[in-house]
């Protein structure tokens, strides 16, 4: 069996619309291993509880799984001496327990002074890990003589993008196979098996392009991002309170310094002037003075 080129292309297109077909009549039915969705974390004064997300249908069945992204918030108010401290315990905390079950995203500290500190934390974790991680963290922060003053969750569906990209990886991976037999004709011509290689080579980049991202997908299913905030508590009268007062008698000191720093320096440079010039053109009109009376007198 001969191929032409003229007819690669459009046998290629048939053959993706015939798999994408297929596909989208199966969808609602793929199973992607993916674990489902973790249950929002609601605060109630110190403890945590989890409410029910999964929803039934009219008649009373379970609906379809759906495949929601969840973020958690947490602010925390402690002691400026003790933010960076129970930041970085809570980001050693998260690196102890593994890539698995938890991922330090990001980190930062910002000291402006003593008694204005804040932090911040991002990390991914596993949900169950991150309902007694997220219990530790208010235990440690009461410990340190702080609060809880915020706590947030919101989630992303994500159902439609990981079943339209597992739905294309399908098609393409349908696709690759039916190339993959057309390229292993003996009697194909050189130029139609080139351009089967290339179409072949097209489709595979779209596969493991597809493949890495639906594995992305399902970690942010699997995993929750957590942002945690750090800020020092307000005092009513702090260091910052009476800085200006502070500043106010370092700037007369140091006034004062320049002052006699003048002072001393105009002395330098004009006692040379009075010793060896004002006190000699003193001396000598003086004694002018007195010779000129007593010439009169002899007169």
């Amino acid at each position: 069996m001969r191929y032409s080129p003229f007819w690669i292309v459009p046998l290629s297109l048939l053959l993706l619309s015939a798999c994408t077909d297929t596909t989208s009549r199966n969808s609602d039915r793929l199973d992607y291993g993916v674990e489902s969705a973790p249950e929002p974390i609601i605060v109630t004064g110190s403890r945590l509880k989890r409410s029910d997300v999964a929803a039934d249908s009219a008649d009373g069945a379970q609906s379809a799984a759906n495949y929601l992204a969840y973020r958690y918030g947490y602010s925390f108010e402690l002691p400026s001496a003790s933010v960076k401290a129970t930041a970085q315990s809570h980001a050693q905390r998260c690196i102890e327990a593994g890539a698995k079950l938890c991922q330090v995203l990001n980190t930062s500290t910002r000291d402006y002074d003593a008694d204005n500190v804040s932090a911040s934390l991002t990390l991914r974790a596993e949900p169950e890990w991150l309902d007694q991680y997220a219990a530790s963290l208010i235990e440690s922060v009461n410990k340190a003589d702080g609060k809880m003053t915020a706590s947030s969750v919101s989630a992303q569906d994500l159902t439609r993008q990981i079943l339209d990209v597992d739905a294309r990886l399908s098609a393409q991976t349908t696709l690759r196979d039916r190339l993959t037999g057309l390229l292993e004709t003996r009697d194909a011509e050189l130029a139609d098996l080139l351009a089967l290689e290339r179409e072949l080579a097209r489709v595979q980049a779209e596969i493991e392009s597809a493949t890495s991202n639906l594995a992305a997908l399902r970690q942010r299913v699997t995993m929750s991002v957590v942002d945690i905030d750090y800020s020092s508590k307000s005092r009513a009268v702090s260091s910052s309170a009476v800085a200006p007062i502070a500043q106010a008698l370092k700037d007369f000191l140091r006034t004062l310094s320049q002052g006699l720093a003048g002072v001393i320096g105009f002395i330098a440079v004009t006692l040379p002037w009075l010793i060896f010039v004002l006190l000699p053109v003193f001396f000598g009109i003086r004694w002018l003075w007195r010779r000129r009376p007593s010439k009169s007198r002899k007169s």
